[in-house]
């Protein structure tokens, strides 16, 4: 699934407009992203592959007319090619990809887009991500240095919860706004907005 399919141009709109509410209370930047995976996993399609072609191979093994001719032996060839489509679907990739791989990609993209977005440049170092990675149904948030200091890890996972519920059930847009708004409170309690607060980053959700 892509994130334009997922968000419509009104259910963007719904989430500047919340990361506009939301910053209006804090020295804190916002950014929402969703993504369609964190990672490529070639090892799983490669892992397919190699799966399907012995499969192939035993098969032909059984199965195959040794007097046929050898062009109609593709049992090998049909099974690689089969085994590596499969692992290709979003489904397959994530049930047979480790979950501690998985979780790693997600955590590296999420740190990767940070820098990307951003997000560490902000004057008082208040920026938080918020990663919505869909192939692997995962959600990560990440503060920075200043939020880290004053909110404890486990702040986050109300908000995780939040969207990961959210998605699920299709209600994506509504909990993205929600979790957006929480981080919001959280961030104004700790870092209300000053007279010279500037914003610093564009209020959008980001999509891959």
């Amino acid at each position: 699934m892509k994130a334009e399919t997922l968000f419509s141009a009104e259910d963007q709109e719904r989430i500047r407009q919340a990361i506009v509410e939301a910053e209006s209370r804090t020295a804190g930047e916002i950014v929402p992203m969703v993504v369609r995976a964190s990672a490529r996993y070639t090892e799983t399609e490669l892992l397919g592959l190699i799966v399907g072609l012995l499969i192939g191979m035993i098969a032909e093994f059984f199965w195959s007319d040794p007097w046929a001719s050898a062009y109609l032996n593709l049992w090998p060839v049909g099974g690689a090619f089969t085994g590596f489509f499969l692992c290709r679907l979003a489904a397959a990739k994530r049930r047979i990809t480790p979950r501690q791989r998985i979780a790693e990609a997600v955590h590296s993209f999420a740190l990767a887009e940070f820098t990307e977005q951003g997000l560490h440049h902000t004057r008082e170092h208040t920026g938080i991500l918020i990663l919505v990675s869909l192939l692997e149904h995962r959600v990560e948030v990440l503060a920075d240095r200043g939020i880290n200091q004053k909110v404890s890890a486990g702040t986050w996972d109300e908000v995780v919860s939040t969207i990961t519920v959210g998605v699920k059930s299709g209600q994506a847009c509504d909990a993205l706004c929600q979790a957006i708004k929480r981080c919001g409170d959280i961030l104004a309690e700790h870092f209300p907005r000053q007279a010279d607060d500037q914003d610093e980053l564009p209020n959008r959700l980001v999509t891959d």
